[in-house]
């Protein structure tokens, strides 16, 4: 065989093959943890759009209303809208929620919310939500992710797998 004009046994091309065998794996791998990566830089929220620190909970409360939405699904209806109470309570109207590829629902009633217990780099809060609609687990509620570095802070919702890029982003009124 003639490789760029030199002769070369054909022999290397059968040692080569376990090697091939053994770093192939390597190399999906890699590629995973490089999607993997890259989905938490880019994918919404992105690293760089979340706040800095854990924020103190009078910050969040307010009226969060739907600014854009990602979604497989066509919209239905009016856009979603989040109230925050000072005391914990809260109250959500046509907020579109994805438990599974079978299990979609629209929340609308009244929970309570806190801020999530895990780190500033987390920073989410997480509801529970008791809903007009009587099934299970639209009746559980949904967690958003707190972004924004300063006043006033949005939020975002997953709708379905985190890495989809399918989700609502609520801005603050």
């Amino acid at each position: 065989m003639r490789v760029f004009g030199r002769q070369i046994s054909k022999w290397w091309l059968l040692l080569m093959a376990p090697v091939v065998a053994l770093a192939l794996p390597l190399v999906l791998a890699g590629f995973f943890a490089a999607n993997n990566l890259a989905g938490a830089i880019i994918g919404p929220p992105a690293i760089w759009s979340r706040p800095y620190h854990a924020l103190p909970f009078a910050d969040l409360v307010g009226r969060y209303v739907e600014s854009e939405r990602h979604s497989d699904k066509p919209k239905s209806g009016p856009d979603a809208v989040l109230e925050l109470n000072a005391d914990g309570s809260m109250r959500v109207s046509n907020l579109p929620a994805e438990f599974s590829d079978q299990i979609s629902c629209t929340l609308s009633g009244s929970g309570t919310w806190a801020q999530s217990d895990e780190s500033a780099y987390e920073s989410k809060i997480e509801t529970r939500i008791t809903s007009a609609e009587a099934v299970d687990p639209c009746t559980s509620g949904a967690d958003f992710q707190i972004v924004g570095h300063s006043k006033p802070y949005g939020l975002y919702e997953y709708l379905g797998d985190p890495d989809s890029g399918t989700g609502v982003w609520l801005k603050r009124q």
